[in-house]
Parts: C-alpha cells; sequence; structure tokens
C-alpha cells in the first residue's frame, strides 16, 4: 500500500509544497508541486505570520489539488540566521563482559552527546550524526563487535524557539502535522550531493533569495552547516539603489541582462529598463548592471571563506563546491566563487529521474525535503519507528500542545 507525505519550504520569494507517494517496495513519485509568491519572509525568517500562512496554504491546496490526494504530515524545512550549529560528543564503555559492542552501548553514547542542552529560548532542530569510532576506528556498524569503547558524535543546529514556533504553526493551522523538522542545507545537499560527492568532500551552497545556505561533508558526513544572511534579493536591492530604479525593475534587469563580472562586450551596450522605449523609460549601460552585482557575490563568497576558514580544505574536498538554488544561475558565478574560495566550482546538477518541470536550481530544498526525510537515520540496531517522534519532541523544546 502506498504511502502520502508531503513536504514544505517557507523561503523568502516563495512557499513551495510538495507531495509525493511512496510506493510499499520503497520507490517515492512526485504527484503534486505548487509555489505561491511569499511577502511574509525575510532572511529566511517568518516576520509576517498571516502573509507567510497564506502563501504556504494555498501552495499546500494546489499541490494536494494537483495530486488528487491530501496529505497527514509534512517534512519542513529551516533555514534563517538565528540557526547555529555545533559539534557534540559522546562516549561510552561496552558494558557486556564479552567486550562486544550493542545497541544498548550506541544510545548510551548518543545519549553523552546530546546532553548539553542549548541556551534558554533556543531548542534543537536537528542532530546530524557523525562516523561511530570503535576503538579509535571508524565503523558502519559495531553492533556485535568486541571492543572496549564507543564514541559518536553529532553536527547538532538549534535555532530560536519562537522562529520555530511560528514555522510550526503555520503547518498546524492548515491541520498537517509536521513529520520531521530539516535543514534546508541539508535538504538540498542530499538533492544535489550523491554519496560519492559526499565521501569525496563537498560544500555546497544554495543560494535562495533571502539566505544562503552551506553544508560541508567530509568522508561522507556532515562536518558544518551555515546560513548566511545574503540571497538574492540583496541583488536586486543594490540593483535598485544603485542604478536608482523600483525593485520590480532591478530585479527584471537582474534576470535578463545580469551576469557575476562584467565582460569587454559590455563596456558599449546599453539596455533598457522597462523595455517598451516609451516615456519614462531609459537604459543604462550593461557594464553598470554587472559591476554592481559583481560587488555583492565577491562580499558574499568572502563571508563564506571567512565562516568556514580552515575547512577550506583542497585535501579534504576532493567534490570540489557545488551551487545551486535561484543564485546559482546568474551567468559567471562560479569563476567568481572558484577565484574566492580557492576550489574547483561547478553548478550543480539533478540526479536522473527527476522531471525536467521540477529540476530546476531553485526546487532543490524542497525535492531534498522528501529524499531525506524518508532515509533511516536512526543507530545501527534499530528498528525503524522506535526514535522519539518529532512530534512530541517539538512539544517539548518549545512548549506547544500537538493535538
Amino acid at each position: 500500500m502506498s504511502k502520502i507525505i508531503g513536504a514544505v519550504e517557507i523561503g523568502t520569494s516563495k512557499a513551495k509544497a510538495l507531495v509525493g507517494e511512496v510506493t510499499a517496495e520503497g520507490g517515492l513519485s512526485i504527484v503534486g508541486m505548487a509555489s505561491r509568491p511569499n511577502e511574509g519572509v525575510r532572511k529566511g525568517e517568518i516576520v509576517d505570520y498571516r502573509k507567510a500562512a497564506t502563501a504556504v496554504h494555498a501552495a499546500l491546496e494546489e499541490a494536494e489539488k494537483m495530486s488528487g490526494t491530501t496529505v497527514d504530515s509534512v517534512y519542513l524545512a529551516q533555514t534563517g540566521a538565528h540557526l547555529r550549529g555545533q559539534m557534540l560528543r559522546g562516549s561510552a564503555s561496552v558494558s557486556s563482559s564479552d567486550n562486544r559492542v550493542s545497541v544498548s552501548d550506541l544510545e548510551r553514547a548518543s545519549k553523552e552527546a546530546k546532553r548539553r542542552q542549548p541556551e534558554t529560548g533556543r531548542s534543537y532542530v536537528h542532530h546530524i550524526r557523525t562516523p561511530i569510532i570503535l576503538d579509535e576506528k571508524v565503523v558502519e556498524d559495531p553492533v556485535g563487535m568486541l571492543g572496549d569503547k564507543i564514541d559518536l558524535g553529532y553536527w547538532s543546529i538549534d535555532g530560536d524557539d519562537q522562529a520555530i514556533r511560528l514555522a510550526l504553526h503555520v503547518i498546524s493551522n492548515y491541520s498537517l502535522e509536521v513529520a520531521d523538522l530539516i535543514l534546508s542545507s541539508i535538504a538540498s545537499s542530499t538533492m544535489m550531493a550523491g554519496p560519492d560527492l559526499r565521501r569525496a568532500g563537498t560544500l555546497v551552497i544554495d543560494m535562495g533569495a533571502g539566505v544562503t545556505d552551506l553544508a560541508l561533508y567530509r568522508q561522507g558526513y556532515v562536518a558544518f552547516t551555515g546560513v548566511v544572511p545574503v540571497g538574492g534579493d540583496h541583488v536586486t536591492g543594490d540593483l535598485s539603489m544603485g542604478l536608482r530604479i523600483l525593485e520590480p525593475y532591478a530585479e527584471k534587469l537582474k534576470i535578463e541582462h545580469g551576469t557575476a563580472s562584467s565582460r569587454s562586450s559590455d563596456d558599449k551596450e546599453e539596455v533598457w529598463i522597462i523595455g517598451n522605449k516609451t516615456i519614462g523609460d531609459r537604459s543604462v549601460p550593461r557594464k553598470a548592471i554587472s559591476d554592481v552585482i559583481h560587488v555583492r557575490v565577491v562580499e558574499l563568497f568572502e563571508i563564506i571563506s571567512k565562516e568556514l576558514g580552515g575547512l577550506l580544505d583542497p585535501d579534504e574536498l576532493k567534490g570540489g563546491v557545488l551551487l545551486t538554488g535561484g543564485g546559482s544561475l546568474l551567468p559567471g558565478i562560479e569563476e567568481i566563487a572558484g577565484k574566492v574560495l580557492g576550489l574547483p566550482v561547478r553548478r550543480a546538477s539533478f540526479p536522473p529521474g527527476i522531471a525536467p518541470e521540477l529540476a530546476q536550481p531553485e526546487n532543490a530544498t524542497v525535492l531534498g525535503l522528501l529524499h531525506y526525510g524518508l532515509q533511516d537515520h536512526g543507530l545501527p540496531g534499530r528498528k525503524a519507528g522506535e526514535s522519539q517522534t518529532i512530534m512530541s519532541k517539538i512539544a517539548g523544546l518549545v512548549g506547544i500542545g500537538m493535538n
């Protein structure tokens, strides 16, 4: 029997909803997807609840209508500058008399790792497990092996309670439950960087409208995530101010004529702001557009470089840098990123099987939500469904009732 599950991204420019059908054999088909303009979010965080909820609910309604079915729960993306990540580690001695590792040994190490609580007013959004180490050797599944000590860790992301609560209420007010909260960068990375790239080491940069999400992998595991509060809307704002034009026209110029750096042919080329060459329209040098964009793009990658520091090690990142998100479509952006970050950079591509109309960079997060959420991320030896449900975790963390 198939299962219907949904995914929601409350983005800065658009709210997106997706409906997927999971077959009994584990296959996933996308049966409905919709997006709506969203004026209730700034830099990845909800600033106007009503506007954000209206956009999300309209997208959900359209996606369900398209699929001809309804969903009971959704995976919900989380982003915003309020999110912070840190590495938590725990260990446990093997308790059996014959020194064989048991599931309970792993659970004690896991509990020790998660013992540290976030600051008051903040809650954990996502715990992403790092390698399990048995007596200083990395092992995939140590259960049943001989050893003395288990070490494991989590890259753990916490966020502001109020921001989390608002996002949850948007979904609950549509009479849906949240199956899990998933970091936007992890969702898009799961979709755009396959297992081989993650094992080789890669940095995925998802360039959205309000924020840029980062996820860095080493040896197949997350080593860092981050959110830079700079995105495509900031480029549009710069063009609006620099060229003294309204933002809708600035956005149009960015999409139709923008490049990450100017070319020699731009020096003499003029483009029209409105495009109809009537009274009130005027032309601007194409080089002026590219120069404004270039400054902001360089600044963004310099912020990323400073944020990551020594983690930008070419020997540890054989997979290089992947760009995705709507901002990655800007011509020439790979070259600028490569110069600033000092690594090979390319635009990420979707895996085979994704319909062309869905396989757009701006859909990486919402598509990745289902692919990540449906995977088993529990400890080895645990049966599916044994983990605490996200609903009970959320209710305990942010103090809201889940009916």
